[in-house]
């Protein structure tokens, strides 16, 4: 089975259908069937913020995705460690030219 990794941009156009990528991204998922999903709290947790001044009901479709994602037995999510926060320290000093949220 593939292992792909889903990263925040996946689960915000994932979750909105107002999105300009939620067909494509959808696509993609299905296209890649079978295959288990990896992702981080770290994503998760910027999933929750891109989307918390977003209204009430987007808000809960988003805690009820994260809910569903980490009781899900096909997506793994790999937990925030304090080693997780230094490689992601690494990555952003590598990479100062770069915008993140």
């Amino acid at each position: 089975m593939r292992l792909i990794f889903a990263d925040t941009f996946y689960w915000i156009a994932f979750v909105n259908p107002a999105d300009a990528w939620y067909r494509r991204v959808r696509q993609a998922f299905k296209q890649l069937e079978p295959c288990k999903l990896i992702t981080t709290d770290e994503v998760l947790v910027e999933l929750l913020a891109f989307y918390s001044k977003s209204g009430v009901q987007l808000r809960q479709r988003v805690a009820n995705l994260v809910r569903d994602i980490l009781d899900s037995p096909d997506i793994e999510v790999k937990q925030q460690t304090h080693e997780s926060f230094l490689a992601g320290l690494t990555l952003y000093e590598n990479r100062l030219d770069k915008g993140y949220s």
